[in-house]
């Protein structure tokens, strides 16, 4: 299994605008072959700071979703509402079942 965070941090007053733009993206995103979990959260502590957390069956399955549409778009529509680029982390389950 492979894990996805996505630190998002929105430049000030734009996270609303954020959390909107992500609905479809969150939404075509679980429908994407491979993927066990896609969620956006919000910080307790930092008003701009958003986490997208995302579980995937495996890397081939996760590089084959940021090729899509929904994907993409989301990228170019938050580009100008960012604060800063996104912080990506991967991360591959240390124990098999």
């Amino acid at each position: 299994m492979i894990m996805v965070t996505a630190k998002i941090t929105a430049k000030s007053g734009e996270k609303e605008n954020i959390i909107a733009k992500a609905q479809d993206l969150i939404i075509s995103s679980r429908l994407d072959p491979g993927c066990i979990s896609y969620n956006l959260y919000t910080s307790t502590e930092d008003e701009n700071v958003l986490l997208m957390l995302e579980q995937w069956e495996n890397f081939e399955l996760l590089q084959s979703h940021m090729q899509t549409e929904h994907f993409k778009v989301f990228g170019t529509a938050t580009e100008d509402i960012l604060a800063d680029e996104m912080d990506i982390s991967v991360y591959s389950a240390a124990i098999k079942n």
